[in-house]
């Protein structure tokens, strides 16, 4: 009996890990445009990203959540990012962008040591 319940509580403190890596951490435009990237000008590189989650099979709508903001006196479309959404964005954008090629390598520095 003792050890189901320590099997339900290693499925709770997964699903607890899993949802808190999916909690929105930024919007996609504060990120882009750190990036050097201009409003609207990475629109591929969000569908690339969201197109990796669905091919992996981690559900698209915890990852990115659609929002609207306001600026300039319009409503423009933004996207809450988790974590991991985040990444899919920044190695999807277009290398080109020395700031981009410099996260790109961040973020590859993070895992490995060269």
């Amino acid at each position: 009996m003792l050890q189901t319940i320590d099997y339900l509580d290693e499925i709770l403190e997964r699903q607890h890990r899993a949802a808190a890596e999916m909690a929105p951490e930024f919007y996609a435009s504060e990120l882009l445009e750190a990036l050097g990237y201009y409003p609207g000008e990475a629109y591929g590189a969000i569908e690339r990203a969201m197109r990796a989650c669905a091919a992996l099979h981690i559900p698209v709508e915890l990852n990115f959540r659609r929002t609207y903001c306001c600026n300039e006196g319009g409503m423009e479309e933004d996207w809450l990012l988790s974590g991991l959404a985040g990444y899919f964005l920044v190695v999807n954008c277009d290398p080109r962008h020395p700031a981009v090629a410099r996260a790109q390598l961040l973020l590859l520095n993070k895992r490995y040591s060269f």
